[in-house]
């Protein structure tokens, strides 16, 4: 039950009045659960409702509907409350830093294992996860379950960090080898599984990225509606690629689209509801989706040029999709 209904029928039962302080995520309205602050180097909880973590009392007259009702309620705030306790204690360090590479790998059984609670099982802990939903101390809305990450995503977080700050392209064997002086005993293919999760290009495609090294890009992520959350409304250029490589003429390259704009959450949510004219980037998004990362920057326009510059001089000619030679808000 979302947390806004969930708001409602707690005062259906207990007729509590309106909380004075809520939070909500800006794009549905939906009511966060807690909000994060960090107090003396630890991270504490502001919860946005107390009727969220309160107990109700159960009246001994009351009939046995509202009892049942009061006695879910209350089970359901200990658990949530537990959680988020738990949670604050075990990703610590991500809270006060908010990198993905600090966070700690961490299963529901293995949550459970380490932090007990009677009637709490993983079936009730997955539908808890999927709608507790919190303000990180930086102000981003995330969920909790984002917090549950396995070793081989965990893994996969210090190798894009690895690869973003290293100034040679690294290959898969490169990257276990880095790994293995960290502590971390990584095998080669697990390397190649961990990229892909994250779908990092291989050693290739990266060598071969027809870009700048000045151009930082963000990481890749899917082109959907469900993430358009994650985009910021600034000025920046940004890459389209399919989930399978492009036979151009001098190699193959995932990347279909390079274009350019003043507001970049903007011009992705015409993607996502198919308002593009484009007819050869129009089929990949409907039929098969595609992967975006962006870099941010005030001179997008400049920028732009001279990266399909760059691109055609390493594959011999421009991505697939860009068919007028530039991808700028004016040329659509």
């Amino acid at each position: 039950m979302p947390m806004t209904k969930y708001r409602e029928y707690i005062a259906s039962v207990c007729g509590v009045p309106a909380a004075s302080r809520r939070y909500d995520d800006g794009q549905t309205g939906e009511t966060v659960f807690a909000r994060v602050k960090i107090s003396g180097r630890n991270p504490v909880s502001e919860f946005a409702d107390h009727c969220f973590t309160e107990i109700f009392p159960v009246p001994a007259g009351a009939d046995l509907r509202t009892i049942c009702s009061l006695r879910w309620i209350n089970t359901r705030n200990r658990f949530s409350r537990h959680v988020m306790r738990s949670l604050l204690r075990r990703q610590k360090r991500y809270w006060l830093t908010e990198r993905e590479t600090d966070l700690r790998p961490l299963g529901l059984k293995r949550f459970l294992t380490e932090y007990p609670l009677r009637y709490l099982d993983i079936s009730r802990l997955s539908r808890l996860l999927a709608v507790l939903r919190v303000k990180t101390p930086k102000g981003r809305n995330m969920s909790l379950r984002s917090l549950f990450v396995s070793n081989r995503r965990s893994c996969s977080f210090v190798i894009r960090e690895m690869i973003t700050q290293s100034t040679n392209s690294l290959n898969d064997r490169e990257i276990s080898e880095r790994l293995r002086q960290r502590g971390m005993a990584v095998a080669v293919r697990t390397v190649c599984y961990a990229r892909g999760l994250l779908h990092i290009p291989d050693f290739s495609e990266r060598e071969r990225g027809g870009y700048e090294d000045d151009v930082l890009f963000s990481r890749y992520f899917q082109l959907s509606k469900k993430n358009i959350d994650q985009i910021p409304e600034v000025p920046a250029i940004y890459e389209l690629s399919a989930a399978v490589g492009i036979n151009y003429r001098n190699g193959m390259s995932k990347a279909v689209y390079l274009g350019a704009t003043k507001c970049l959450r903007r011009r992705l949510m015409h993607y996502t509801d198919g308002q593009i004219k484009n007819t050869a980037l129009l089929p990949i998004i409907r039929e098969t989706g595609v992967n975006i990362r962006y870099f941010p920057t005030d001179n997008y326009r400049d920028c732009e040029k001279r990266l399909l510059l760059n691109f055609k001089a390493c594959f011999g000619e421009l991505p697939m999709a860009n068919v007028l030679g530039g991808g700028t808000d004016e040329n659509r």
